[in-house]
């Protein structure tokens, strides 16, 4: 059914017109013909649209409109006004009004006007249902535990999220770091601003460069035009630097200066900008050996390491794993449309026993395989990736189990050979991810993801400097 329109005018006739117009549509459109009408009405019940005069006897139209707003803060307002009032008009769309109407005009401007309104509504529920679904997916009891390790988490996100004090976040791959970020931001006074993650170590320093601080138009070849940068779109809100450890000593001392002065340049400007912005950083590398190594700057590290969190591993807290599970469960059930109850006590040991070198990403991923290949709604046992437990290199499987279903056999054996090639191309290169990816003819963001989602520790493939 159309949306409720309320309207208001000393006109009878008029009003009648309007409300026979609107009903044609099928509007629901109810008839006062005063402003203390009106009041009554709106309080009794809830109304989409007010559609008032501006002038009637007693209080105006945009007085009442205000009024309306008290009793319901997401009421539209439409306001009729006669030739010469314009300036009455545009204040009262100052005020909130969606719209007005000069009088005299055709029906077909009032469903214009009002299909606009209603367009308008429409968007800003879509705005706030997917504002709630943020707040929801993002709400601290998403970070999901009851060890005391997560506990202790919880309560220093809740301490320090409505700080603008800087975060630096610690931990494996795979714990989730980028949602204990993204819990930070949403639940701190500068939700409602940007909240921007830019992966430092999957681009070259003077991409980087450009991505967080932007670039003038003519600064180098192919730089058509200005570029904001990552920054300057996040002012009033969040920046979130994923994995800094792999940051340029070049890189970390503009990162410093901008931290230092809250002020940037953008590549090939000198206009410095302001910048007002909330840095959380994370990484998951040792990066106090990289401070010993002089590979990262301890200045730096000092104006990011003010509120630390380290996340622990997903086998330092193996209570929590019925809990993520049951988690899980819920989640894709949504999203695969099926009914899965439960796993069995003999499936939930396979969980308990296992080491998850990939952490609570890995698990998502166990449970999202048992999803696939499940068909009853109980889940009695697990497949594990053993090209990502313990395997270096390409294994020949010796016989095939036909007990796995014939596509995830396939996705198996696909991504054993994807490991072993990256292994290998990685080890001959040094751990260079640029090389790698000129010499394998991989997309150098493709390879990046790779690497990541094969739990490849770059840094291990890189030959020790010697020492003179």
């Amino acid at each position: 059914m159309k949306e409720k329109i309320l309207v208001v005018d000393d006109q009878v006739s008029f009003c009648n017109h309007i409300q026979a117009v609107l009903e044609m549509e099928g509007y629901r459109a109810v008839v006062t013909h005063n402003a203390e009408q009106a009041l009554a009405k709106l309080s009794l019940q809830p109304f989409d649209i007010l559609l008032t005069d501006m002038k009637m006897p007693g209080m105006d139209g945009l007085e009442l409109f205000k009024m309306a707003r008290k009793i319901d803060s997401e009421i539209s307002g439409i306001i009729m006004t006669a030739y010469g009032s314009i300036s009455s008009a545009v204040t009262s769309i100052k005020q909130g009004a969606t719209d007005y109407l000069q009088k005299p005009f055709e029906p077909e401007t009032l469903l214009m006007v009002v299909e606009k309104a209603v367009r308008e509504r429409q968007m800003l529920q879509e705005i706030r249902d997917l504002r709630r679904e943020v707040d929801q997916k993002y709400a601290f009891g998403n970070i999901i535990g009851k060890s005391h390790k997560i506990q202790a988490i919880y309560a220093l996100i809740k301490k320090v999220s409505n700080t603008d004090a800087r975060v630096f976040i610690t931990g494996e791959t795979g714990v989730g770091k980028e949602l204990v970020a993204k819990a930070t931001h949403f639940n701190s006074h500068r939700k409602s601003r940007p909240f921007v993650s830019i992966n430092c170590g999957a681009l070259a320093e003077t991409l980087l460069e450009t991505e967080l601080f932007g670039h003038e138009k003519g600064a180098f070849t192919g730089a058509i035009r200005r570029k904001q940068g990552k920054f300057e779109y996040a002012h009033g809100g969040t920046v979130f630097l994923d994995e800094v450890g792999d940051i340029s000593p070049g890189m970390q001392v503009k990162l410093l200066r901008v931290l230092q002065e809250k002020k940037l340049e953008r590549v090939g400007g000198n206009q410095p900008i302001d910048v007002d912005v909330r840095i959380i950083s994370a990484t998951n590398q040792d990066i106090k050996e990289k401070i010993k190594s002089n590979e990262f700057r301890i200045e730096l590290f000092y104006r990011l390491n003010v509120v630390p969190i380290h996340i622990p591993p997903l086998r330092e807290r193996i209570e929590d794993i019925p809990l993520l599970v049951n988690h899980f469960i819920r989640k894709f059930n949504k999203h695969f449309n099926k009914h899965i109850l439960k796993i069995t006590t003999q499936a939930m040991s396979q969980l308990m026993q296992h080491t998850w070198p990939g952490n609570v990403r890995e698990l998502e991923n166990v449970l999202e395989r048992a999803f696939v290949t499940t068909d009853g709604e109980i889940i009695d046992t697990f497949i594990f990736s053993r090209d990502i437990l313990n395997n270096e290199t390409l294994d020949i499987l010796p016989s095939a189990d036909i007990d796995i279903p014939f596509k995830v056999a396939r996705s198996m054996v696909a991504k054993r050979f994807e490991r072993a090639y990256l292994l290998e191309a990685l080890k001959r290169y040094n751990g260079n991810v640029s090389k790698t990816a000129v010499e394998t003819g991989i997309n150098p963001r493709t390879l990046w993801r790779k690497i990541k989602e094969h739990e490849l520790a770059r840094n291990r493939f890189v030959s020790p400097k010697k020492s003179n």
